[in-house]
């Protein structure tokens, strides 16, 4: 049954995740049940498609959301899931193989391009009724997408606007997985706000191309 359950969800993002930045959500998300229901392997496929998405460690720099450093090469992230798996499986030595495999595989194809070196993650604990926020430029007529996904403890807030402070998305109703997705007319900056709407700090996991 679990390995059904695993080719449903990779059915799933074959059919409905048409960007790297919804592939990245959703192995994350599956690495979140795989951690809720103990399965080794389920966090292996979870690895391997972060790992595919392209996905880097980003920070937020005066004001802006940028890529810690350089292009990619060994994902940390899918190197983070891979190793949880094998914490997972001690006595697997199938899971240990593979997730050495994925520690140490390299992005393949394009790693660079107008939007930068592949789709971007930042972390970070957001205190009971309080925001994070930071600004995006985008390229004309390219799908722009923003998405944050919440340790389940509060419900989060993602808006989007433009300079003038016209709201572009306003994310409310998918409380812990918000996504923003919008095509600019032209080249432009746009706001992004991430609130905490919750009663608890939680934690935040946020993606962005």
């Amino acid at each position: 049954m679990k390995r059904l359950s695993i080719l449903a969800v990779l059915l799933l993002i074959g059919a409905a995740a048409p960007s790297a930045i919804e592939d990245a959500a959703l192995g994350l998300k599956l690495a979140d049940h795989a951690r809720r229901t103990g399965d080794a392997r389920e966090m292996l496929v979870a690895a391997r498609i972060v790992a595919a998405s392209g996905l880097r460690e980003a920070e937020v720099r005066d004001g802006r959301l940028v890529a810690r450093a350089g292009l990619p090469d060994r994902s940390p992230i899918a190197v983070a899931l891979a190793e949880e798996a094998r914490l997972m499986a001690p006595g697997d030595a199938a899971v240990a193989a593979e997730a050495e495999a994925l520690a140490l595989a390299r992005p393949k194809g394009i790693v660079g391009g107008s939007w930068g070196s592949g789709p971007l993650q930042f972390r970070q604990m957001l205190p009971a009724g309080e925001s994070v926020g930071w600004t995006v430029r985008t390229r004309a007529a390219e799908p722009a997408f923003v998405s944050a996904i919440g340790d389940g403890d509060a419900d989060l807030h993602l808006s989007v606007a433009d300079r003038r402070g016209r709201t572009v998305c306003d994310e409310r109703g998918n409380a812990y997985y918000p996504l923003c997705r919008w095509s600019p007319p032209r080249a432009a900056d746009y706001r992004v706000i991430l609130g905490n709407a919750g009663r608890v700090p939680t934690r935040v996991v946020v993606l962005s191309n």
